[in-house]
């Protein structure tokens, strides 16, 4: 009887931050009461497998269990996921954090927060205050494509509403990265050995050559 009761809520509940990851948050509360992130995870959530499956796939009844448990409403759980994302636009989202907001990116705090645009391919720019997103790691240096801001801008828009919001345009999000990433062919096309050098966000060659 007692193993088929539900977790109570935890007794201290850290708050999240604006666009703060799910898994990033389960983290937090994790290193607050001294346990492993999966560790915590499980103890909301028995049958989870991993906190990336949690940001990409979450259920009506584990958004409710961890709204429970962590003191807060459903809707925020899922906001916090990558639930809502478009499937064709899955393989946009990065496994670690790529970039970051310089005003919106908290610091200092141990382990920092993620936020979902870290990971979110198809940003730009800051969800929050709409700043340029930069490159985790990397020295900022002048961009060189600072012309084409504006044709970016839309493009994002674009793909942004497609991924999040389910608003379809004359194709699918990722379909529309993979002609705006995809090299030029040259003329006459190459040799079939020579195809993987047009390979685009993954794709076989005889996929990317067509």
């Amino acid at each position: 009887m007692i193993e088929n009761t539900p977790p109570r809520q935890l007794p201290v509940c850290l708050p999240p931050h604006s666009d703060e990851l799910l898994s990033s948050w389960i983290s937090r509360h994790a290193a607050f009461y001294a346990v492993p992130p999966l560790v915590m995870l499980r103890h909301c959530l028995p049958e989870a497998s991993a906190l990336r499956a949690a940001d990409l796939h979450l259920s009506s009844d584990q958004e409710i269990r961890l709204a429970n448990i962590f003191a807060t409403e459903p809707a925020v759980v899922r906001r916090m996921t990558f639930t809502n994302v478009a499937q064709s636009a899955r393989r946009l989202i990065a496994t670690r954090p790529t970039q970051h907001c310089t005003n919106c990116c908290p610091g200092g705090a141990e382990p920092a927060p993620v936020l979902r645009s870290q990971l979110l391919g198809w940003r730009i720019t800051c969800p929050l205050c709409g700043n340029r997103l930069r490159d985790v790691g990397v020295r900022e240096l002048p961009s060189p494509f600072q012309e084409y801001r504006s044709a970016a801008l839309r493009g994002e828009k674009l793909l942004d509403e497609g991924a999040e919001r389910g608003i379809r345009a004359w194709a699918s999000p990722s379909e529309i990265a993979r002609l705006l990433l995809m090299r030029r062919m040259t003329w006459p096309p190459p040799c079939e050995r020579d195809l993987w050098r047009f390979r685009v966000l993954g794709a076989h060659s005889d996929e990317a050559g067509q």
